[in-house]
């Protein structure tokens, strides 16, 4: 998505990228635009809120917790067994997994859903995501969360009964929640800039979400309106 959309944007003659430049408010105001539009995204949090959680879990400061955001920068776990907590429900969890086994950890995943990356369900995807695991040998413990993380183990309770057990891992893997990274953006509301933001850095959600923000607001920026497409209601019968 990222790299079709850069090539596209790369083409038009009044667009100009910069590509790699961390931006500060200062940097901001030399480039002297009359509006910024902050789309700076998310980043997966570490601490075990998400849906089943409303807050966070206790985790021991030894333990070896990572995110998604680790393992895409290139970090690994610390040992072969490792634990995924998917509380996401998206697809992240089950390619994380998949990553992993191929690496040859031992992988354990962990989900208050009954299925693996349940919301795949809507894409069509869910039967393969779950059929490729169970061929690689992933162990997949649904309808159960994760409570708390030690060094050596998370502790699990059933989602129903609240029965508990202790799943043996080297470290574990949070795939939960995420936070805006809004930083950039509080910091210009202070200076007054005429100022926006889309994405991920407003609110996070689905990769399609964040595409479609940053295209509406470049449909509706100085006062142009999205097409409002009408939908028919079939009365029932």
């Amino acid at each position: 998505v990222r790299d079709w959309r850069l090539l596209q944007i790369a083409k038009m003659p009044n667009v100009t990228l910069y590509l790699e430049s961390e931006m500060t408010p200062e940097s901001v105001a030399e480039v002297g635009a009359d509006h910024v539009l902050i789309a700076t995204g998310s980043a997966w949090r570490r601490d075990g809120t998400g849906s089943n959680h409303p807050c966070p879990i206790p985790v021991a400061p030894e333990a070896d917790v990572l995110t998604p955001d680790d393992l895409l920068a290139g970090k690994r776990p610390s040992g072969k067994h490792v634990a995924i907590f998917d509380d996401d429900h998206y697809y992240m969890g089950g390619v994380l997994a998949e990553l992993l086994r191929k690496e040859d950890y031992c992988v354990s995943f962990v989900t208050p859903s009954a299925l693996v990356s349940t919301y795949t369900k809507w894409t069509l995807e869910q039967v393969r995501i779950q059929a490729r695991m169970l061929d690689l040998g992933v162990g997949i413990f649904a309808n159960t969360a994760v409570t708390s993380v030690a060094a050596d183990h998370a502790a699990l309770a059933c989602v129903f009964t609240g029965k508990a057990s202790a799943l043996p891992c080297d470290s574990i893997v949070l795939v939960t929640a995420r936070n805006p990274i809004d930083s950039l953006y509080h910091e210009l509301v202070t200076k007054n800039f005429a100022l926006s933001r889309a994405g991920d850095c407003y609110g996070p959600g689905t990769i399609a979400a964040a595409v479609y923000a940053g295209r509406r607001f470049a449909e509706e920026f100085g006062g142009g309106v999205s097409t409002i497409f009408r939908r028919e209601v079939t009365a029932l019968a």
